[in-house]
Parts: structure tokens; sequence; C-alpha cells
């Protein structure tokens, strides 16, 4: 039995001793990380986040500058909040579109392989959008409270590349209110030639 690389060259493939076909040694997106596809970014320091799909943003944007040549597949979103959220109820999510001829590279990505490449992406903490975003999916929501009430510390989604940023669009986290100096955010994401 033989199986195929990414460049078309034939290669046995690897079973175990059942005879059982091994699809992955390490984690699942180890592959894509030891090629220097994947890139990581957080906020440095918390970040006040715009209320619903304003194009006027700020947070975390992640952007596909047009003509990069490359896609991105979202493999997960992190949200955590540093304080009692201000607003008594925020439910979070994430929404998408273009209109990025604005942003600019505020935050760098890191390659989660020591040396690798650097990141076409632009992460930007407060850009207009020239189209308003449209929300995607929504995760859950915080609240306000004494740290006794059981508030939600922190959120990651695990998107598994279920959302394809392609050039002139962008991701962002949504928030329904408007929360100054509480949430720090963080994407993870692996580039690839379409």
């Amino acid at each position: 039995m033989y199986g195929k690389t990414e460049a078309g060259v034939g290669l046995p493939v690897l079973v175990d001793s059942n005879g059982e076909l091994i699809i992955s040694q390490g984690g699942k997106y180890r592959v894509a990380t030891e090629a220097g596809r994947v890139f990581a970014v957080a906020n440095q320091a918390v970040v006040n986040i715009t209320a619903g799909m304003a194009a006027t943003y700020t947070g975390l944007a992640l952007c596909n500058p047009a003509g990069s040549g490359k896609n991105f597949a979202i493999l997960g979103l992190g949200i955590a909040a540093l304080i009692a959220v201000p607003t008594a109820n925020c439910m979070m999510g994430i929404m998408s579109g273009g209109g990025v001829g604005a942003a600019t590279a505020v935050i760098v990505p890191k390659n989660r392989l020591s040396g690798g490449v650097a990141s076409v992406a632009y992460v930007d903490s407060a850009v207009i959008f020239t189209e308003a975003p449209v929300l995607d999916q929504v995760f859950g929501s915080f609240h306000t409270g004494a740290v006794t009430t059981g508030l939600q510390d922190g959120m990651y989604f695990d998107l598994e590349g279920s959302i394809i940023v392609t050039p002139g669009y962008h991701v962002s986290p949504y928030a329904s209110a408007i929360n100054n100096a509480t949430f720090m955010f963080s994407w993870l994401w692996e580039e690839y030639t379409p």
C-alpha cells in the first residue's frame, strides 16, 4: 500500500503492529507547523473591543492583504477577560468581512516553527474596514460580577481550519458590547498557497 506526499512522491504508508493505518504522529497541526505554515498572535496587553459589527474596529483583526497569494485556515481563537466585564453581559464570537486596505501590521505574528518564515498577515488592533463585517459564529458570553460568582475567565475555540480567509478579507473577535481595557485575544492559523 502506497500513499503520495504533497509533492506527488509515492511512499509506503505507515501501519501499526495490528496492520491499522497510522494517520498522524504527534499533534494534529504538527506537520503544518514543521513546514513553517502555522502562525500565532496575541494582544500584548488588554484592549478595547468594539461593539457589534462596526467598520471602525478595535480588538485583534487578522487581515489577509489583497494580493498576498495565501489563504489563512483559522485553527483557533482565544479570548480572555482580565477584569470583571464592565457590561452586564457580553456575547463573544467571530465576525469576518472584506475591505482590509487600511489595515497595517501593528502586531507581528510569530511562526510556530522557531526561525520559520514571516507571516503575510496584517494584524491590527485598531482598523477601519471599508466593508461592515458580518457575524459568523457565537461562542458564549462573559458577565459582570465578583470573582466568586463563577465568571467565565477565558475561552479557546479550536476551529480546525473551518474558516478560510482569502486575500482581501479578515476575521476579528466579535463582542456584543463595548468593553474598554478588558479583553485579550489570540489567533492561531495556517497560511498556504491555494
